[in-house]
């Protein structure tokens, strides 16, 4: 399984999303595939982490790049994928109570 992340803005994350979403259902919902929503530790920027089945397809999404499993966060949101995949390697975000 290939990890990769990109930091996202929000004029990207629909169309990104459609797109992983049709390549997702184009494979038949493979379970080494999915894409999930985070905060970057370091910035709080938000980012997309996808994992992928093999390189051939990093090349559909534009401005991703690898990372090891190591340099996930801990926390993030599934958009895309199976539940049980997520789990396995992150934990929901802790909601935040509003102001």
């Amino acid at each position: 399984m290939l990890w990769a992340k990109k930091a996202i803005g929000p004029a990207e994350w629909g169309p990104t999303q459609d797109q992983f979403e049709e390549l997702f259902v184009k494979l038949g919902s493979p379970k080494q595939m999915m894409l999930a929503a985070a905060s970057d530790p370091g910035s709080g920027q938000s980012i997309f982490l996808m994992s992928l089945p093999n390189t051939t397809f990093l090349g559909f999404f534009s401005g991703f790049e690898c990372v090891t499993e190591d340099a996930l966060p801990s926390e993030a949101a599934l958009l895309v994928g199976h539940n049980d995949e997520l789990l396995k390697h992150f934990r929901y975000p802790a909601r935040r109570p509003v102001p």
